[in-house]
């Protein structure tokens, strides 16, 4: 998929009376301008506001929300190519975040044949190379460090049109009467997410929903004592142990299913319909059950089409897909003893690779999920925000010192698009087929061997962590020249 992105005649660009609201009292011709303008408040648009400011170069975050998403129930991997972005971010950045979290120390990868589990394969980790850290911290940790009056609450994106040396970006926002601002700015961010506003008026796609969904939550377990299970469910599974057990006493006995520190458990059926990833990410333990849905009946039965946090029925609705499978006991007991409350659902989707990210001679720019989200199998999502954040920013400075002129924005744009949109092609790629769904999967990675899988894997990892080196791929692979 592609889009020209090269003249804004082709771009649906809005008329005034289409942006009017409705309300009597709605204000629309409150104008500001902004040098660099980032319409997003998520882990590719903080990264990147924190990596101009070391920067001394003067950027806005505008977040939809009132404040920040209070949690999403889920953790990040953070990599060698990870750290090495966020050290070109802000020096120090990698460890601060390391100490929110947990240096993974191992994987372990659990195939279940008829209910019953195989002998683990144990892939050991370089010390202190990878960490799981809560998505949440990492937000708060970064909005921490970006100066507070660089981040605007309550806006949020509806659309752009260009103008003489830039755009002008129009919010909807409000605070106790709904208004429309417009900020003229020489540069656009859109670091919007998956679902992406800028996304939509630049290319007009939507996310690929990729038959599977996810349930996934954060359990509060400093002690690493997993899955307590209440005294009702001790009780029930005490009587039904044989006779002899019987003499247990109830206030002494506890059953739980932990980790080690540092572990991670993967545990999948023989036809992949159920995964299952347990890790700890520091006082926390995150738990994710994954479903194939090639029918598309689990993601119909979702609220709103799209799951959300908390919603009611959710805890049930994981639930049922375990309903008359042998060997899930410890991931039932999870879920069983997890408040519904904490609990995410959501369809796991992706977007299509695209030829350009950029629109209105440069002053539009798509990074992180709005421009490449992939599929979260291989982990890469937040890292390559990261990645994005560093390298704009980068050449971002090389632009200020031409005093920020047209040329020397497009110019940046550009470069970062050679740099950035052969990399994420392949990655994006790759994430697809880690699916396993022979509808993304070509014939030919269908058709691998086990040992060509793997080959394939290391190869990819290897040329992912030697980031900044050799960005856009790797001549010495097989699979990613």
């Amino acid at each position: 998929m592609s889009h020209s992105g090269e003249s804004s005649s082709s771009v649906p660009y809005p008329s005034m009376a289409s942006l009017k609201l409705d309300h009597e009292t709605a204000e629309t011709e409150i104008r500001e301008e902004k040098d660099i303008v980032i319409a997003g408040g998520g882990l590719a648009g903080l990264a990147l506001a924190l990596a101009l400011q070391e920067r001394n170069i003067e950027a806005y975050v505008f977040e939809a929300h009132p404040n920040f998403i209070s949690d999403t129930a889920t953790a990040i991997g953070i990599g060698p190519n990870g750290v090495t972005a966020l050290e070109g971010i802000k020096p120090c950045l990698s460890s601060m975040i390391a100490q929110a979290g947990t240096y993974s120390t191992s994987i372990n990868f659990i195939l279940l044949r008829d209910g019953k589990e195989n002998p683990p394969r144990v892939t050991n980790m370089p010390p202190k190379e990878y960490v799981n850290v809560r998505w949440k911290s990492v937000q708060e940790i970064i909005a921490g460090l970006v100066n507070s009056n660089r981040i605007v609450f309550s806006h949020k994106l509806i659309s752009y049109r260009p103008r003489k040396g830039g755009v002008e970006a129009y919010f909807r926002c409000g605070e106790g009467i709904d208004r429309i601002k417009i900020v003229s700015t020489k540069l656009l961010i859109g670091a919007d997410g998956i679902w992406s506003a800028v996304r939509k008026q630049m290319v007009g796609d939507s996310p690929r929903y990729l038959n599977l969904v996810d349930w996934n939550a954060l359990l509060y377990n400093p002690h690493l004592k997993v899955y307590h299970i209440d005294f009702v469910n001790i009780c029930y599974k005490l009587f039904s142990l044989v006779y002899d057990y019987l003499n247990i006493k109830f206030w002494d006995f506890r059953v739980y299913h932990g980790i080690k520190e540092g572990e991670i458990v993967v545990r999948s059926e023989e036809n992949m319909q159920v995964h299952n990833i347990t890790a700890h990410a520091g006082d926390y333990t995150l738990w994710i059950l994954r479903k194939k849905d090639e029918s598309g009946e689990v993601a119909n039965a979702l609220v709103g089409g799209r799951g959300g946090l908390g919603i009611p029925g959710c805890k049930a609705r994981a639930l049922q897909q375990l309903d008359g499978l042998q060997g899930w006991d410890s991931l039932r007991e999870a879920i069983a003893v997890t408040p519904e409350g904490i609990i995410s659902e959501r369809l796991v989707m992706d977007r299509l690779p695209l030829d350009k990210w950029s629109d209105v001679d440069g002053h539009v720019l798509l990074i992180g999920d709005a421009a490449h989200a992939q599929y979260v199998g291989p982990g890469q999502g937040a890292r390559t925000a990261f990645e994005d954040a560093h390298q704009l920013s980068l050449l971002l400075q090389l632009a200020t010192h031409s005093s920020f002129t047209e040329e020397s924005i497009q110019y940046a744009v550009k470069r970062f698009e050679e740099l950035r949109i052969p990399r994420l092609k392949k990655m994006q790629q790759y994430a697809a087929y880690s699916t396993r769904l022979p509808a993304i999967q070509p014939e030919w990675v269908q058709k691998l061997t086990m040992e060509e899988r793997i080959k394939m894997g290391e190869e990819y990892m290897k040329w992912v962590h030697a980031y900044p080196h050799k960005q856009e791929c790797d001549p010495d692979s097989s699979y990613f020249k």
